[in-house]
């Protein structure tokens, strides 16, 4: 007798976000589901709903919209933003920003414990010295660095779904190969389920199984990373692909060492 399938960490079904004032809808009838250890790109132009479809998710869309249909995600769901500059604050050092997180999902733990923890965290995400990094300055870290200190930060809460909203748009290829690199490593380690949202079907084809491609709020193809790269089914997913992705799969996955400027 088999036994039961294990229920998806995270379920969407039929998610609508209307504008208040007018009702306009900018995202209409979304479905996925997400089960532990698997991964999921959202691939669509600016403007398309994958980013706010991301956000409603842990209930931070803008408040001028509503939201309708069922969100089903585990309370261990972190989220990766695409700027960590804005995400970072200026007048506390990075050690300290990520240890705070870790007490206020361990808060029986004491501040030396936080801090060793956070110590530990930046060696996971690939940061060397890290019992000196955990004293810099956001100013004083590149872009790179940076977001490995907010993936360490969501790392903290100990996640189940980690939500990455295009966390490597603002990197250069060789920074963004390394951060796409950890993430897959992160989610093999972990057992994490992942969704990354992207505007870039070939990054997506790094780090995830599936992909879902979306198109003024609505959903015009999914399936494996594979078969929509191969053989698109849709036009618009055709699109995408001859706008960049000869030049986008020319990432190559980096050296599996730590990289202490990116």
């Amino acid at each position: 007798m088999e036994s039961a399938r294990p229920p998806a960490v995270l379920s969407v079904e039929n998610l609508v976000l209307k504008r208040k004032r007018d009702g306009k809808v900018l995202v209409e009838d979304l479905s996925f589901a997400l089960d532990a250890g698997h991964t999921l790109g959202i691939v669509g132009e600016s403007g398309s709903g994958k980013s706010i479809s991301l956000r409603s998710i842990v209930g931070i869309q803008p408040s001028v919209l509503g939201r309708e249909g069922n969100v089903a995600c585990t309370p261990r769901t972190a989220m990766v933003f695409q700027e960590p500059a804005t995400a970072l604050n200026p007048t506390m050092r990075v050690g300290a920003f990520v240890a705070r997180t870790w007490r206020m999902h361990h808060p029986r733990t004491t501040r030396a414990e936080a801090r060793a923890a956070a110590v530990s965290l930046f060696d996971q995400v690939g940061i060397i010295d890290p019992e000196r990094r955990v004293r810099a300055w956001p100013h004083e870290l590149s872009g790179g660095m940076k977001q490995r200190i907010m993936i360490a930060a969501a790392l903290a809460t100990d996640p189940e779904v980690l939500l990455c909203d295009e966390p490597t748009t603002a990197l250069d290829v060789r920074v963004q190969a390394q951060i796409l690199n950890l993430l897959r490593r992160l989610v093999a380690e972990r057992n994490m389920a992942m969704v990354f949202v992207s505007h870039d079907l070939a990054v997506v084809s790094v780090v995830c199984e599936q992909v879902l491609v979306m198109r003024n709020g609505r959903m015009v193809e999914s399936g494996p990373v594979g078969q929509v790269l191969n053989n698109p089914s849709a036009g618009y997913t055709r699109e995408l692909l001859a706008a960049n992705l000869t030049r986008r799969l020319e990432i190559r996955e980096p050296r599996q060492q730590k990289d202490g400027v990116g």
